[in-house]
This record gives C-alpha cells, sequence and structure tokens, in this order.
C-alpha cells in the first residue's frame, strides 16, 4: 500500500470516526438536529438518526482495518478497503445532498456533524463535503493504480499523519472559520455623563 493511498485513507476514518463518536454519546441531540431539516416524517428521525451513525462506524473502521493491513497489523482483506471506499462516497453523496436540499429550502438547522453546535448550516459544509468526496474518489484511483501491497512502518506513520491532521482540520472547520472570518463591526458606544 502506498504511503499517498494511507493518508487518503486516514482522512474519512478519522473524519467518519469523530462524527460516529460524537453522535454515539450525543444520539438523542443528533436525532433532535434532524428535525428542523423536514426532510422525513417525525417516525423515521430517530431510526434514521441510528443508521446513519452505524453507516459513519462501519466506513470508520473499514478504513481503519484496511490502513493497518496495509502496514501489515491486520490480516489483509482488499474487498474490505473498496467496499469502504465505495460506502464512504455513497455516505458523502447523500450527506452532502441533503445539506444541499436544506439550505434550498432556507431550513434553520445546525450542523450536528461531530457533536451539537450552534453554528447553522452553510455553504462551507457543502464545500467541506465536497473535499471529502474529492479525497475518497482519490483514494479510489491511488488504491487502482498501486495496488494493496504491505508498506513500511515508517512510512506509513508519516502517512497516517498527514491524513490525521488534514481530517482534524476538516472536523474544526467551523472553529477555523469562525475564528478567520471578518468579524462584523459594532455599533460604537456613546460616551455616557455623569
Amino acid at each position: 500500500m502506498s504511503y499517498l493511498l494511507i493518508g487518503l485513507l486516514a482522512v474519512p476514518t478519522v473524519v467518519f470516526g469523530l462524527s460516529a463518536w460524537s453522535k454515539l454519546v450525543a444520539q438523542r441531540a443528533f436525532a433532535a438536529s434532524l428535525r428542523p431539516l423536514r426532510m422525513m416524517p417525525q417516525r423515521l428521525i430517530r431510526p434514521v438518526a441510528v443508521v446513519v451513525t452505524a453507516a459513519e462506524l462501519a466506513v470508520a473502521v473499514g478504513l481503519g482495518w484496511t490502513i493497518l493491513a496495509g502496514i501489515g497489523l491486520a490480516p489483509a482483506g482488499p474487498a474490505v478497503g473498496l467496499v469502504s471506499l465505495i460506502m464512504a462516497g455513497v455516505l458523502l453523496a447523500v450527506l452532502t445532498v441533503g445539506i444541499a436540499l436544506a439550505l434550498r429550502r432556507g431550513a434553520r438547522a445546525t450542523c450536528a456533524c461531530f457533536g451539537a453546535t450552534a453554528r447553522p448550516l452553510g455553504g462551507r459544509h457543502l464545500v467541506r463535503n465536497g473535499f471529502l468526496i474529492a479525497v475518497v474518489l482519490a483514494g479510489l484511483v491511488v488504491r487502482a493504480l498501486t495496488g494493496d501491497g504491505t508498506a513500511e512502518f515508517a512510512g506509513a506513520v508519516v502517512g497516517l499523519a498527514g491524513g490525521a491532521l488534514g481530517a482534524l482540520i476538516l472536523v474544526r472547520l467551523d472553529d477555523l472559520v469562525e475564528l478567520f472570518a471578518p468579524t462584523r463591526p459594532t455599533q460604537p458606544v456613546s460616551p455616557t455623563r455623569s
């Protein structure tokens, strides 16, 4: 397995792993965040929340297993990596379409992608998901071109660290946008006389 492929696999592994974890520890809050989207009947909200969480967890575990197999720490299963990458792409496509529809409808929903937040859905979530889809597609291409060999441990750690760092930037994208976005001018405060 190439070091580039390990780095590419690390991105969705970490993103989906952290996303699934946040949904597991706050399943009710995640389900509640789906209500304002108005995309499904109320009776389906809880089951959809469980399915999304399970799918994210399955992708993270499958891709994580693939990385471990690629560095010789787990039994190899080439189909696991391919299926996990395809699942990641499909899941990202579904989530991206859902966000786009919610934005188009003007739904006042927040992104509970990585835990409860007060930040509303916005274009940056589409950009983030588009970038993740590009990473998954690149992973599929690199995998097809390089195959499923075993990588040397030291190089694999570098690829893994690079991918994990990229994933953490994507996970904290809302915070980074808020940190670097221009601030709104405040109204000047007039001095009061005593």
